[in-house]
């Protein structure tokens, strides 16, 4: 079953509407889904446990991490919800660790091979001035002219913008350029984060999917790639670990679809 397979299969009987003399717009209407409570329960399982795989967070931060998202309008399912909470008050700017993606990082060196999206690590290199007035707009650049009480050069165009506010003394020291170097530096750690609350999400509704086909008798199962190239990486993860829930591994795309026999 695919992921839109299950989000169909949660969806209850809407109710009917209240009469109305204005026409209804049905342009505007959105369907409401209200998912299962076994599928909130399968999620808590899986990050009670994915959780505890984290280096770096306390006991009763997992706790708060986890209220945090039980409290969103929609649970889990709602990550622009919480994500961002979670990242900028647990994550951002802290020494942590995903003890599982490691471990995949150093099988995949051991064996010189990546799987497609699989992010990797490179070496760090501290973002400099001159990438942070890069990724601002010339709106932004502009403003930094009138915060150092300079005049805007007529018609110069962004690269002779930049040009000019790198050599102004401690323009690093802008709160914009300043929160800009930052940004760029976290860009590796912020998409792991991403990485991590997606697998998690993920993997509670592959159990979910995966006891709820155990309970109709379905016991045969295949596995679906978007990236026919990653097979071996999943093949080799199934090895390890023939139980595994989907996402095998973080970045891994494959889907386990029921074999419903008749």
């Amino acid at each position: 079953m695919g992921i839109f397979d299950f989000f169909k299969s949660l969806a209850k009987k809407e109710q009917p509407a209240n009469i109305s003399t204005t026409p209804p717009r049905h342009d505007n209407l959105i369907p409401t889904i209200k998912a299962e409570k076994e599928v909130f329960e399968c999620y808590d399982e899986v990050f009670k446990e994915m959780i505890c795989d984290i280096s770096g967070l306390s006991e009763i931060e997992t706790k708060e991490i986890h209220s945090i998202i039980k409290k969103c309008d929609g649970g889990f399912l709602n990550m622009g919800g919480y994500q961002a909470i979670v990242w900028k008050k647990y994550f951002k700017g802290r020494d942590w660790k995903w003890n599982e993606y490691e471990e995949w990082n150093r099988k995949f060196l051991k064996i010189g091979r990546f799987p497609t999206n699989f992010p990797l690590k490179k070496a760090f290199i501290p973002a400099t001035t001159e990438d942070a007035l890069n990724q601002l707009k010339v709106s932004d650049l502009k403003s930094l002219f009138a915060v150092c009480q300079l005049t805007v050069p007529s018609k110069a165009k962004k690269k002779e913008l930049i040009d000019s506010l790198k050599s102004i003394p401690n323009i690093d020291s802008n709160s914009l350029v300043s929160f800009k170097i930052e940004e760029l530096n976290g860009r590796f750690n912020y998409g792991l984060f991403s990485l991590l609350m997606r697998t998690i999400n993920f993997r509670g509704i592959n159990l979910y999917e995966f006891r709820r086909s155990n309970r109709a008798g379905i016991k045969k199962f295949k596995i679906l790639y978007v990236f026919e190239e990653d097979k071996e990486f999943v093949e080799m993860a199934l090895k390890l670990k023939p139980n595994a829930l989907h996402p095998i591994f973080p970045s891994d795309m494959s889907i386990r679809q029921p074999i419903v026999e008749f």
